[in-house]
């Protein structure tokens, strides 16, 4: 059992977009960030375990040369093993900050070669393997950066293509990368000096607006309402959910405890256990609580293990916290 717990207050009120959420943990120093995009501002919630004390700070996207801002569609903490980033996707191209907001460390603009190829703003987001940084865009091509240990020297390595429409979400585990799109489609790419496509799961038309991995299952929630899990390795379909009754707009996975996050236009935020076998997942819904008055945008676990997860809704200045209770 879940329960709700004291929110953390934000300076600004969370935007309608997939994934509105991004949680960077430091179990060391005992402080945990939220990043929601509001507009054309990242803002950025630190606080300690206890969310005793808590620090604010906003990010904008914009150009050095232009004084305006830029809408942000997303922006996602990027945990490599010699560094965080803070990632920022928007019309106009995708900037690198540390992960307080205090410096940026690389800006990519969309207005020179990337619009010819016809590439209007980025979405997804996805950390890969010891130092690959992979940005999704309107077009359908994906982004790969590579970055460095230290520094500011980060290098667009290559932009494999594979979608033909754009790119909602981005996933990974280990060197391997997923993809998804507006139209369903679900791409695996090997990661290295050349991204490889090893799998491509067709899409019925629906889109797929959250990915992630687990083991040998992709898995994806759609906007149908629907969380389907596919085999990795064959593309077979092994289990389908009806899980909610609109968009789904966030999910997650504790790859600790097996618990997958789903969250919708619906209100519901659920929590299901997945058990893999040799042929198919078996699902069992283990909590699902309607978050009254709030249409939520997005949702993260807060740990690997599950124990604690957040919420964050439209137009709303909050970060909503539930933790297991015994």
């Amino acid at each position: 059992m879940y329960k709700r717990e004291k929110s953390i207050q934000l300076k600004t009120s969370a935007s309608l977009l997939y994934n509105n959420l991004s949680i960077y943990s430091v179990p060391q120093k005992n402080i945990v960030s939220y990043a929601v995009v509001h507009k054309s501002a990242v803002n950025i919630a630190t606080s300690s375990s206890d969310t005793a004390n808590i620090h604010h700070r906003e990010v904008h996207c914009k150009e050095a040369s232009n004084s305006s801002n830029s809408l942000i569609l997303q922006a996602k903490f990027c945990e490599l093993p010699s560094r965080t980033l803070l990632v920022i996707c928007s019309q106009k191209g995708l900037q690198m900050f540390e992960p307080d907001g205090s410096a940026m460390v690389f800006w990519h603009s969309l207005a020179g070669s990337d619009s010819k190829n016809g590439i209007i703003f980025t979405r997804g987001i996805a950390a890969i393997h010891e130092h690959y940084i992979a940005v999704g865009a309107s077009s359908g091509i994906i982004l790969i950066f590579s970055i460095p240990s230290r520094g500011t020297n980060v290098a667009l390595q290559e932009m494999p293509t594979g979608h033909n429409c754009m790119v909602l979400d981005l996933a990974s585990e280990g060197s391997t990368l997923a993809s998804c799109d507006d139209s369903g489609t679900i791409i695996l790419w090997q990661s290295g000096q050349r991204f490889k496509t090893t799998l491509r799961i067709n899409g019925s038309g629906m889109a797929c607006t959250s990915l992630c991995l687990s083991g040998n299952s992709v898995i994806g929630g759609f906007g149908s309402g629907h969380i389907r899990i596919f085999n990795s390795t064959t593309g077979n379909m092994q289990t389908e959910i009806c899980a909610h009754t609109k968009w789904i707009n966030a999910i997650d996975i504790a790859p600790e405890s097996n618990l997958l996050l789903t969250s919708s236009e619906d209100s519901f935020v659920r929590l299901w256990s997945l058990q893999e076998d040799s042929k198919n997942v078996k699902v069992n819904n283990e909590f699902s609580e309607s978050v009254t008055d709030l249409q939520i945008c997005g949702a993260k676990f807060l740990n690997q293990s599950g124990t604690s997860f957040a919420v964050t809704g439209y137009d709303s200045c909050e970060v909503i916290l539930y933790a297991q209770k015994c």
